[in-house]
Order: structure tokens, then C-alpha cells, then sequence
């Protein structure tokens, strides 16, 4: 209505509101399981994202009826909402290249894995390295980014003048050590471990478009190839 004043704004636990009637030992005893009930369930949750292996006897049976418990009303929390998929060691890709007249040549990306352990490449790194490194994860699966890391390979090395039939890619790994085993003297990084990435034909139809065309597009003719 025109003229009517605005009415003040009353918190329900004043006096003359309508919450006046709630006896006041209630008010009390709400404001405290407010306080106390979020305090209880984050130490719950901190309590079960302990990991298993650092209790022993009795506290790892009641630790895994917490975690059971905390799953039932979906309060689940482990590291993993951290670090879903850490990294458990360094590794470098290595290619080597079988070229038409039988020479075998380790190339450009070999460089690292001889000579990238201890350097500042992780904290440093360019897009190529990002790129290397994330072809070279997961070598057990399948992985198109791979196959066409190696697509390019062929043509660079058709670029330089080179006639390869085949690429071999392995992966050089070391496993990063516990922390007591640094302790007691050991190198951050394990032994050296290789295992086969992938192969890759530069026969394939695909890449001898894409090394035509490549040639079509810088003007290099048959004289130039030699």
C-alpha cells in the first residue's frame, strides 16, 4: 500500500518474532549440533582417507568398517580425488629407425633417454616434451596419438632425406623410490627398465600421401631427392 512504512526485518530467535515461542534451550541445542555434527563427519573423513597400510592389528579392521560405513551414506573420500592417476616414475621415449638400405639409426627422441635423468625437463617442459611424454604413457594400451606421433617421424625423416621402412619405439622407465629408501642412501630413481612401446611401418599408404604431399607443397621434385 502507498505510504505504508517498511517493516523491520526480525530474526526468528528475537523476542516479538514468530519464533519467539521456540524455547530457548532448543535454539541453543541447534546452534551446537550445527557446530559439532560438520566437526565430527571431517574427522571421519579424514580418518578414512588414512591409507591402510600405515595401521596396524585392530585400527585397520575398524578403519575398513569406517570406510564400509562412509560409503553407505556416500561420504566416501580416499587420495585419489587428489591424484586420481599420479605418476609413479620418469620415462623417456626411444625410436630407432630401419632404413631401406639396412642402416639402423637411434633417433632425435633418444637424446632424453640417455641423457634427460636429473635435469629440470619435468618443470620445463615445451610442447614437444608434453607431447613425447604423453604418447609414451600407457604403452600396454592403445593409443591413436602414438601411432600418429610415429606418422610424424616418417615424414620428418623423409624430410632429412632418409628412406625408412620401419620405426621401433621402446620406453625407458625408472620408478621413483620410497622415501626411506632415499634415506638410506639409494638414488631417487630406480634401475632402468625398457619395454617395447609400439612399431610403425612408413610404408603404410597413408604416410606415403602424407610425405607426397608434404613434397608437393615445398616444390621438391625427383632431381632434388637424389
Amino acid at each position: 500500500m502507498s505510504g505504508s512504512s517498511p517493516q523491520p526485518v526480525v530474526s526468528p530467535d528475537e523476542p516479538g518474532s514468530l519464533g519467539a515461542t521456540t524455547p530457548a534451550w532448543l535454539v541453543h541445542l541447534r546452534r551446537v549440533v550445527n557446530v559439532v555434527v560438520p566437526l565430527v563427519l571431517g574427522y571421519l573423513m579424514v580418518l578414512a582417507a588414512v591409507p591402510r597400510e600405515h595401521l596396524e592389528g585392530p585400527q585397520k579392521d575398524r578403519h575398513d568398517k569406517l570406510v564400509a560405513a562412509m560409503k553407505q551414506i556416500s561420504l566416501s573420500q580416499t587420495w585419489s580425488m587428489y591424484a586420481p592417476d599420479p605418476g609413479r616414475g620418469h620415462f623417456y621415449m626411444r625410436i630407432k629407425a630401419y632404413d631401406a638400405d639396412g642402416t639402423v639409426r637411434e633417433l632425435d627422441e633418444t637424446f632424453m633417454a640417455e641423457h634427460g635423468w636429473g635435469t629440470a625437463r619435468a618443470w620445463n617442459r615445451s610442447r614437444l616434451d608434453i607431447w613425447q611424454h604423453a604418447v609414451t604413457r600407457r604403452i600396454d594400451q592403445v593409443n591413436r596419438n602414438r601411432t600418429w606421433y610415429l606418422r610424424g617421424v616418417c615424414l620428418r625423416e623423409a624430410r632429412r632425406g632418409y628412406d625408412v621402412k620401419r620405426l621401433e619405439m621402446t620406453r625407458v622407465y625408472r620408478r621413483i623410490r620410497a622415501p626411506e629408501q632415499v634415506r638410506e642412501g639409494k638414488d631417487l630413481l630406480g634401475p632402468t627398465k625398457i619395454k617395447k612401446a609400439q612399431d610403425g611401418s612408413c610404408r603404410v599408404k597413408i604416410i606415403q600421401d602424407m610425405i607426397e604431399l608434404d613434397r608437393a607443397r615445398r616444390g621438391e621434385t625427383e632431381a632434388d631427392r637424389g
